[in-house]
């Protein structure tokens, strides 16, 4: 089986949304932010679940992967300490060493790549630390990406193609080896997975923000959890109906009435103490005690009983006064006026009598007949017969008859006096209602509702006993002095009781009634958005599962699977060789899982016990060499062919293996960009003569101090760092300058620019003849003497050692090495003598190449 038909066996047992997605990204279709919010709409509607039947037919297509290159770095301001304004380019193919000493600056462009390119150790990128207002570091990086140049500022956030390019130093091969790395080579057809994955993800984040709004409009209910109605909102889910919403929601009767007691109760325990609250409860008990014992009374005093008693009492006097009436009809039948003995007479009879023992006559008896005495109403003296008159009235009124009906009408005056004066709403009772009211309005309510009753009966009473209305029905039995009494003794028992304790146990029932009140009217209130939150849940549970219906897991899973089934041999080829180049053995590439359909791997050893790390065997040399295989390897499987930097990559490496590295960066440098950053002038011979073994073009850059500034960007090597070859063409170019230049130089100028020519030239020699014959028998680096080589030696004719001993001799007599003797006259050769020499040693050395 192919990657192929196994990605397409594996599309068809994928969801059939996911199969649409896959169809749609081997057509080549993107997927936009409207295309992804409708995917969203039809994975929550669940429209697209059937199998796709396209699905079958995918074609899996290789995508183009563009390749980026470096430019230049220009416009340099505030970096580092590197000299302001500066531009250093490079070649965009073959390889760019770019030179410089230690403190040159040469770092510095390198740590500015470093921080924008795909690398995997991080650098800071500092100002100019020695200047007390450094600017803020500032630049342009020139790229191109597929062939159309770019421009991006330093330490701008870089574009994603900018990780395409990579970036090596010592730091990112330390990390090589303890950190885990993703493979950089797939093949192209999982692609397609990595396309699914994306989509997938997309999918999650624009799922994510549905979720992120739906739980922003969700219902927050100031509702204490610990109460009813709280644990019914934590428990509301999804799949509560809005039967069960109604029923949680429904108030009880007098819940609101509880509430505002309760409210008050609260404030008014918040407000007191248990000092306070014992006074307060002694005295409310005291005040409920008396108005039960005061109801008791008034409703004995208007019971049946007592109503019979006071109509006796009215009939009583009633029938006492008829008798004394009739007595009084038959004593004054005679008299002058008549009514005598009646009502109205006796009331006068009553007054005349007051007048007379207090006003008129206080020292004699009523009525007063002496012979000085007149009557007292119209003060006229009084005859015989007057006199004798009043004799008999008094006598009448003195009689026991006419007693009796007074002091029986007196006994039924008082009885209804006391009726009609028996107070109900007194300023006592009416204090207890209030103080009973805040302890229990429902009592309250009761008390004055009989209350009520009491009074109107009273006047019920009044009237049948002062009319002829018949007597009114008794007030039924009733159990409220009962419960009052019950009450007196409850709050007699809590004030008796009541200390810190109890007092603050009391309190926080208050609070916590008044809490569950206060949550079940809230909720009560909001019915309608607690029905609408169980709307929102369902909402919520639907993305929640559109969520997990889009996790990559499994596609990553798969992924992986086929990696490790289709590349990781291949890799792993791959490292060996790699490994093999830069004499390393016993190390692997450990396999550590996947991620979004990568595969991680770390360098580990092979037959290694007890779980010893690579970095802890080998050698610092080895390590570097490490490093450079992973980095190596990974560069050999970037299908995009993008720039690949070094920054002294062959530090604390053996002469055999920086042969190799520098081999190895011509070879990489065949097909990509590839840029050196060295300040090591053997290694920058051996990249050098690699470059011209591979065929690789060779571009030559310098980083410079300029006096104590460093940075000053040089588009050739410095002498010291050329080879044999550029050190031809300098010497070339700066012959023609000095033939140009000739007719205008006086001697002293003429001599002093031949003498430095000609020490170049000397140096060339030099370089000849070690690179052209000492190296290729002896290698210094390795002290391996190369006796295959030694027929070089053997080849040398006395003609050519004539050549160099006359050449070398030239440029010694001219250069500044000695102090020229007076005898000889000195005189500096003329340009065609330089063009001679310069012609002798190139070819002598062609012809010392051909011994090879």
């Amino acid at each position: 089986m192919t990657i192929e038909s196994d990605i397409i066996e594996w599309a068809l047992q994928r969801p059939g949304w996911q199969q649409d997605v896959l169809v749609a990204l081997a057509n080549g279709e993107a997927y936009d932010s409207k295309r992804i919010e409708q995917l969203v709409d039809d994975i929550l509607a669940g429209t697209n679940i059937e199998p796709s039947q396209e699905a079958k037919g995918i074609s899996v297509k290789s995508p183009d992967i563009e390749q980026v290159q470096l430019i230049a770095i220009a416009d340099l301001n505030g970096v580092n300490a590197l000299a302001d304004g500066q531009r250093l380019d490079f070649a965009t193919n073959g390889l760019t060493i770019v030179y410089g000493d230690n403190g040159s600056g040469k770092s510095g462009y390198a740590r500015l790549i470093k921080a924008t390119v795909s690398a995997r150790h991080r650098s800071a990128v500092l100002p100019n630390v020695f200047s007390e207002a450094p600017a803020e570091p500032s630049g342009v990086l020139h790229f191109s990406v597929a062939g159309v140049e770019r421009q991006q500022a330093v330490l701008a956030s870089p574009p994603p193609e900018f990780l395409r390019m990579s970036f090596f130093d010592e730091h990112c091969g330390d990390e090589y080896l303890t950190k885990e790395s993703t493979i950089s080579y797939r093949p192209s057809a999982l692609n397609l997975l990595d396309g699914l994955i994306q989509i997938c993800d997309s999918a999650r984040s624009e799922i994510a923000a549905r979720i992120k709004t739906n739980e922003s409009t969700a219902l927050r209910l100031d509702v204490p959890p610990t109460t009813t109605s709280g644990a019914f909102l934590a428990t509301l889910t999804a799949s509560t109906t809005e039967a069960q919403v109604d029923a949680a929601t429904a108030l009880t009767d007098g819940t609101n009435a509880r509430l505002a007691t309760v409210l008050q109760e609260e404030s008014r325990l918040t407000s007191s103490n248990p000092q306070r609250e014992k006074t307060r409860l002694t005295t409310l008990a005291k005040q409920v005690k008396s108005l039960a014992q005061d109801l008791n009374l008034l409703i004995r005093a208007l019971d049946s009983e007592a109503t019979d008693s006071r109509a006796k009492l009215r009939s009583d006097a009633m029938s006492a006064r008829a008798a004394a009436s009739v007595a009084a009809a038959n004593s004054f039948d005679d008299e002058p006026l008549v009514g005598v003995g009646s009502e109205t007479w006796r009331a006068l009879w009553n007054t005349a009598r007051a007048y007379s023992v207090t006003e008129a006559y206080h020292s004699h008896d009523f009525p007063a007949t002496g012979d000085a005495a007149v009557c007292v109403l119209c003060q006229q003296d009084l005859d015989v017969s007057a006199k004798e008159r009043l004799r008999r009235f008094e006598q009448y009124m003195a009689d026991t008859t006419e007693r009796d009906a007074v002091a029986a009408e007196r006994s039924y005056e008082e009885a209804m006096e006391e009726l009609r004066s028996l107070e109900v709403a007194t300023p006592v009772r009416t204090s207890a209602l209030t103080a009973l009211e805040a302890h229990s309005a429902s009592l309250c309510d009761t008390a004055t509702a009989l209350l009520t009753k009491i009074e109107e009966q009273r006047d019920a009473v009044v009237r049948h006993l002062t009319t002829d209305e018949a007597a009114p029905t008794p007030i039924p039995e009733v159990d409220l002095p009962e419960k009052l009494i019950t009450l007196a003794e409850e709050l007699e028992r809590q004030a008796t009781a009541t200390d810190l304790s109890q007092f603050q146990a009391t309190l926080s029932a208050a609070t916590k009634e008044k809490t569950e009140l206060q949550a079940s009217v809230r909720l009560s209130e909001s019915a309608a958005r607690v029905k609408a939150e169980t709307g929102r849940l369902r909402d919520l549970m639907g993305l929640k599962q559109a969520r997990s219906a889009a996790d990559t897991s499994s596609i990553t899973q798969k992924a992986a699977s086929l990696t490790r089934e289709y590349a990781t041999d291949r890799i792993v080829d791959q490292f060996t060789r790699e490994t093999d180049r830069l004499r390393l053995q016993k190390v692997t590439l450990q396999d550590l899982g996947g991620r979004k359909g990568q595969l991680n791997q770390k360098p580990g050893l092979l037959g290694a016990t007890r779980g010893i790390t690579a970095p802890s065997v080998l050698s610092e040399g080895e390590q570097t060499a490490l490093g450079l295989a992973g980095f190596f390897t990974e560069a050999v499987f970037d299908e995009s062919r993008s720039a690949i930097i070094f920054d002294d990559p062959v530090t604390s490496l053996d002469h055999v293996r920086r042969d190799k590295v520098a081999e190895r960066l011509a070879q990489l440098a065949r097909d990509r960009q590839v840029v050196v950053f060295t300040h090591d002038v053997a290694f920058t011979g051996d990249l050098t003569a690699a470059a011209d073994s591979e065929g690789v073009a060779l571009t030559e850059r310098a980083v410079e101090r300029r006096g104590i500034e460093p940075g000053i960007c040089i588009k050739a090597f410095p002498w010291k760092a050329k080879d044999f070859a550029s050190r031809i063409d300098h010497l070339k170019v700066e012959l023609a300058k000095l033939t140009k230049e000739r007719p205008n130089l006086v001697q002293d100028e003429w001599e002093e620019k031949v003498a430095s020519w000609a020490g170049r030239l000397s140096e060339a020699w030099e370089r000849s003849v070690t690179t052209e014959i000492m190296n290729q028998v002896f290698d210094r680096g390795s002290s391996q003497v190369r006796m295959l080589k030694f027929r070089i030696l053997t080849k040398i004719t006395e003609a050519d050692n004539q050549d160099l001993q006359e050449g070398y001799g030239a440029t010694s007599k001219w250069g500044r090495r000695h102090d020229k003797a007076a005898e000889t006259n000195y005189v500096a050769p003329e340009p065609a003598d330089l063009e001679r020499e310069l012609t002798r040693l190139t070819e002598w050395q062609k012809r010392i190449k051909r011994y090879l």
